[in-house]
């Protein structure tokens, strides 16, 4: 019996009996049709079904590959190892085994024969084709299925943005404070006495030897606990030429 090998489909013939294989078994067993009869080395199959293609794979991808082809041709009930494997030579497929046909578009698949669908390689995708029927009844789990996630994004979203409302504050400063030529802003984040504050973070610029400009005005947004947290400007804060440093002193101890 002649096998007959429809390129377009990839689909394999014998008697009653079918096979269709994945798109890189298709283009191997192609390649080794065009050069029956011929030793093909490994590289040469790799070149040719591969790199030609953009694509580099290792060897066992190449074995895996005519593993599958070998494994089509034995469902179709081929007693004859029509492709051989030849050490490190490479592999060679036995000369007028396979009949090409390459205009398989109008060809039908009957209905009384059995059809065989070969495994698709890993990097490959299978999906097998459902009566119109099986789609209308899986329809409304698909919509539930959609409608779920849409909430679910939606609820992440609103979460996010309350979760990130949470961490901004805004700031508001009082009248200033004179103390030892520098001005002193208290935000109402302040917990404690300004007048202190505001010498506890002049003992703390000075010792950390801090350059003040006459101008320059000092922001302290929060006093909690041991923490002290404020900015000093070289201007106003709101101007946006306005530079600033932060600062944040931990520990209340200071003459």
């Amino acid at each position: 019996m002649t096998i007959i090998f429809f390129t377009d489909t990839g689909l394999i013939r014998l008697a009653d009996k079918e096979i269709i294989l994945s798109r890189q078994s298709k283009i191997c067993l192609m390649y080794l049709c065009e050069h029956e009869g011929t030793i093909v080395s490994k590289e040469a199959l790799h070149d040719a079904c591969w790199k030609k293609h953009g694509a580099v794979v290792s060897d066992n991808t190449v074995r895996q590959t005519l593993f599958r082809i070998r494994k089509s041709l034995a469902s179709l009930d081929i007693d004859e190892d029509i492709l051989e494997t030849l050490g490190y030579m490479g592999y060679r497929l036995k000369s007028d085994s396979i009949t090409l046909i390459s205009d398989s578009q109008s060809y039908t698949l009957p209905e009384t024969h059995s059809t065989a669908i070969e495994e698709r390689e890993s990097s490959e995708l299978s999906v097998p084709l459902a009566p119109a029927s099986e789609f209308k009844n899986k329809s409304p789990k698909i919509r539930l299925i959609l409608i779920t996630l849409v909430f679910s994004c939606l609820f992440f979203i609103a979460g996010a943005l309350l979760r990130g409302q949470q961490f901004v504050h805004p700031l508001s400063y009082g009248q200033p404070l004179q103390l030892n030529g520098h001005t002193f802003l208290f935000s109402h984040y302040v917990e404690n006495g300004n007048t202190d504050l505001a010498a506890r973070v002049d003992y703390w610029l000075n010792k950390m030897q801090i350059a003040i400009k006459p101008q320059s005005k000092i922001y302290i947004n929060a006093d909690h606990g041991n923490s002290t947290n404020f900015f000093v400007c070289d201007g106003e804060l709101e101007l946006s030429t306005t530079h600033c440093q932060t600062f944040a002193v931990i520990g209340r101890n200071h003459p």
